[in-house]
């Protein structure tokens, strides 16, 4: 585009210089010239009127030129390019070991719109899950949340850590978009990006539990005995799960995020 718009601009300077060129070089025909005009014995050098001085040349700067980003692809083809943009960031490693890799957008905005309810779907997760099971002790008639439970989520909160907040931001900019629409389709209302903001907020929150955790289990899964604890969102209770040390990252680089989106 650039150059279909440069192309006719630079002919026409070519021709200038060219046709400029051709008048300063070329000696006037003689039968064609003119006398010189006859002035009045009285007029003189001084009555002359004085010549037009040239204005001083004002340089203006050069516009720049605003790149035209490239259209975005169809949600439901958004995958491949977005994999690949996140291959720059994180690495095909940890790519492969801790993202699902279909319908990438659609999953994110889910999971995030669950993280606020009492539990997130297994479906609609893009993050694959921590390996191994959920691991307790126990304390006489208590059943306690193990700390060894803990570095189940170490690889997890290193990722986190070790992304640069900028460039993740500056990729979801590029395909906010699709988030937004995926967002309606999902059922929401408003702007994702306020979405998001409540939930990181409602992350924020979650308090500091040291430990210890009691448990119980009066089905398939655990549940925190305290019900402080048991009340909060799905994502407030991952973050106990995980333990103070990698919690407190987790809300490090999530305030980092909120700062970036904040308007």
């Amino acid at each position: 585009m650039i150059m279909k718009k440069t192309a006719p601009l630079l002919l026409l300077i070519v021709l200038f210089a060219v046709a400029t060129w051709y008048f300063f070089t070329q000696q006037p025909d003689p039968v064609h010239e003119l006398p010189p005009p006859n002035l009045p014995e009285s007029t003189s050098a001084e009555t002359l009127a004085p010549e037009p001085q040239i204005a001083d040349i004002v340089e203006y700067p050069e516009l720049e030129t605003v790149p035209v980003p490239e259209p975005l692809p169809l949600l439901i083809e958004s995958d491949p390019e977005l994999t690949k943009a996140l291959l720059e960031i994180v690495g095909a490693d940890r790519l492969t070991e801790y993202l699902v890799k279909d319908q990438v957008i659609s999953r994110v905005v889910a999971m995030v719109d669950s993280l606020s309810s009492r539990q997130v779907p297994a479906l609609i997760n893009p993050i694959k899950p921590a390996e191994n099971k959920f691991i307790v002790k126990t304390e006489g008639e208590n059943v306690v949340m193990n700390a060894a439970n803990f570095s189940r989520y170490d690889g997890y909160v290193a990722l986190m850590q070790d992304v640069d907040t900028g460039a993740v931001m500056t990729l979801y900019q590029r395909f906010q978009p699709l988030f937004q629409q995926a967002w309606e389709k999902n059922g929401g209302e408003g702007a994702f990006n306020e979405r998001v903001l409540e939930v990181i907020d409602q992350l924020l929150e979650t308090p500091d539990v040291p430990g210890p955790v009691y448990l119980s289990k009066p089905e398939a899964v655990y549940l925190f005995e305290e019900t402080e604890l048991e009340s909060m969102t799905a994502g407030q209770k991952i973050l106990v799960r995980m333990g103070s040390v990698n919690a407190s990252v987790v809300k490090e680089k999530l305030a980092e995020v909120r700062a970036e989106l904040k308007p």
